[in-house]
């Protein structure tokens, strides 16, 4: 083949670098990858999702990051095509997940990709809320939530070693999945 045209969009003169990500996606092939998507709004939620990420990155898995208060969902999707696991992190707003965390665990539902493993990070002021409503959002799919971490406030530094030995439990079982 020589290229792709398809009837809109842009016309592809190497095909090989659309045909062969598509083929791995179709397989459900993954890395050894966390694809981590939060929201924050007092920075809680946030310094939770570094201590997730460095554990991760410390533990050899390769990550990416996206803020939904300025990422594209075209990038989430992006990265949610070859990663092993999902990091979701969203305050909770008016009893539930704030809506950007709930558009994100929105775009995972409506994907379905071949990410194995979650977790979900949480932090709230009155009240919970976040990690049921992103839990029964994610019921449906075939997605083990390996954890979730939710604090009151800022989180404490008992707190942020709690959610690094989840981070070393995602990357035990993100090594372990063939």
């Amino acid at each position: 083949m020589e290229k792709i045209a398809p009837s809109h969009g842009p016309i592809y003169r190497k095909p090989d670098r659309i045909l062969e990500p598509y083929n791995k996606w179709a397989k459900g092939e993954t890395k050894q990858k966390a694809t981590i998507v939060y929201v924050s709004m007092w920075k809680s939620t946030e310094k939770m999702v570094h201590a997730i990420a460095e554990t991760l990155s410390s533990e050899g898995i390769e990550i990416t990051q996206h803020n939904m208060a300025s990422a594209s969902l075209s990038e989430v999707a992006r990265d949610l095509v070859d990663s092993r696991a999902i990091v979701l992190g969203a305050p909770t707003v008016l009893g539930g997940a704030h809506p950007l965390g709930l558009q994100a665990t929105n775009l995972v539902k409506v994907l379905r990709p071949p990410a194995r493993f979650a977790v979900i990070l949480s932090s709230y002021g009155w009240g919970g809320g976040a990690v049921r409503q992103i839990q029964e959002t994610l019921g449906q799919s075939k997605i083990e939530v390996v954890g979730a971490f939710q604090v009151n406030g800022p989180p404490s530094d008992n707190d942020i070693e709690g959610i690094k030995q989840l981070g070393k439990t995602l990357a035990k079982r993100i090594k372990e999945e063939k």
